[in-house]
This record gives C-alpha cells, sequence and structure tokens, in this order.
C-alpha cells in the first residue's frame, strides 16, 4: 500500500458498510482491504485508489 495524493473523481463509489475486498469489478488484489462505510473506491492508473474517511489516499496497485 502507499498513501497517494490525487483528487477523488466523479467516478468513484462509496462504502455503505464495513467491506474487506479482494476485487473491484476486474480488479483482482494480492491482499485484502479493508473500506470503511463512507469511503470512496475508484481504479486510476492501475491502481485500486481508497479515500479514507480521515482524508488519506491510500492505493492499491495490481499484482
Amino acid at each position: 500500500m502507499t498513501t497517494a495524493r490525487r483528487r477523488q473523481p466523479a467516478s468513484g463509489e462509496q462504502a455503505d458498510r464495513l467491506t474487506l475486498i479482494d476485487r473491484w469489478h476486474h480488479f483482482v488484489l494480492d491482499q485484502p482491504v479493508l473500506v470503511y462505510a463512507g469511503e470512496t473506491i475508484w481504479l486510476e492508473d492501475g491502481h485500486l485508489l481508497v479515500r479514507r474517511l480521515d482524508g488519506r489516499l491510500d492505493s492499491y496497485p495490481a499484482p
């Protein structure tokens, strides 16, 4: 996981509950990612990005 500074796109999806994901649409992760209710998830440039509730942006690359 890396922390990046990118703006959130309009196409992101907001989690409605605590979720452990190991894939997002066609994107398959090496390790599961915990996403909390209210956090936003989207794909960009071969990375799964998660905008955390505290404002951080976490980036998970494709394997």
